[in-house]
């Protein structure tokens, strides 16, 4: 079977010198699919790289939400492209929780973070398609078929809708990865001791704990003094001596 890929001199060089330098064989060995790789990575490196397979795709009035989808109703809905209601509340929601919590999607040491905000926004999507497909059923209420009865006529009850057991479930699960997310910074924070004194600010600290041992001392001395007068006796060193050792007859 011959080589896949670009085989030409001019195919060859399309792919780009940084990719040459990266070692992708445990990949591919075709030229055409290290560029893509490039292309991709590239892709993902950018500020909400991360969020590019969550859109849905627009397929217009042929959408499951397009009847509460407001750029269809404006007739403004980009057939086949990635869905600008969803980009939007993505790049929201993306920024405002990074800024309540303080988190740098840039920053190389909090990039776990960035990570569960992401895992935190998917959910959030998820339960925006779940308003949507509720605003077009516009009931809680369906009725449920259980059963059939002899003449095959169905047996049914009234339940809530799947989308709203659905809905639970994923708030549930948010709930859970905001706690897992406040906990791991806490834990972060705890790691680090940041020490921010000013020199002569610690060098009077320590001359207060001087003074105050000082204090101690002569306080003690004092009582030590008391103490012995009362009893009718002198302070006096106790000298230390060595035992006597019994000497062998």
């Amino acid at each position: 079977m011959g080589k896949t890929g670009p085989k030409t001199e001019a195919g060859l060089q399309a792919v780009s010198e940084s990719a040459k330098t990266l070692d992708h064989s445990s990949w591919t060995e075709n030229p055409a699919a290290v560029q893509a790789i490039e292309v991709a990575k590239r892709l993902r490196q950018t500020k909400h790289g991360m969020y590019a397979s969550v859109p849905i795709i627009c397929k217009a009035e042929a959408c499951p939400y397009a009847e509460s989808c407001e750029l269809q109703q404006m007739g403004i809905a980009p057939y086949s492209e990635k869905c600008p209601m969803e980009i939007a509340a993505i790049e929201d929601l993306f920024r405002r929780y990074c800024s309540d919590m303080n988190i740098n999607p840039e920053d190389p040491t909090q990039q776990v973070d960035a990570i569960m905000v992401k895992e935190v926004v998917d959910i959030d999507i998820s339960m925006l398609r779940c308003d949507k497909k509720m605003a077009i059923s516009a009931d809680f209420i369906i009725d449920q078929v259980v059963s059939v009865t002899d003449d095959g006529e169905p047996i049914s009850r009234q339940e809530l809708h799947p989308l709203t057991e659905y809905k639970e479930k994923l708030r549930t699960q948010k709930y859970k990865t905001l706690n897992l997310l406040n906990s791991t910074r806490k834990d972060k924070e705890g790691s680090v001791l940041n020490i921010n004194t000013d020199p002569s600010e610690r060098a009077a600290e320590m001359m207060q704990i001087i003074e105050s041992s000082k204090a101690h001392d002569e306080e003690e001395k004092k009582a030590r003094e008391a103490y012995f007068k009362k009893i009718g006796k002198s302070d006096q060193q106790v000298i230390e001596v060595d035992p006597i050792e019994d000497m062998e007859e």
